[in-house]
């Protein structure tokens, strides 16, 4: 076990977790910034959902308040 702990470290002649942190780093940033754009889109467009609804119902709300209206006259 001594053998392979003293691959490790800062004595080791080619350390690759410079290179393979920064990789790893990157991607997650890469992957980090997509997922919060899709995200910024799936918000907005259920936003714009729920205002047409909103509006639909609001639509509809009016349009049995006048036909209730026109039934009283």
């Amino acid at each position: 076990m001594e053998f392979l702990a003293q691959e490790f470290g800062p004595d080791r002649p080619q350390a690759l977790a410079g290179p393979l942190g920064l990789f790893i780093t990157v991607l997650l940033v890469i992957v980090t910034v997509m997922l919060i754009r899709g995200m910024n889109k799936h918000v907005r467009r259920l936003n714009e959902r729920l205002d047409r609804e909103a509006a639909m119902e609001a639509n509809a709300a009016d349009a049995a308040e006048s036909g209730a209206d026109t039934d009283r006259s």
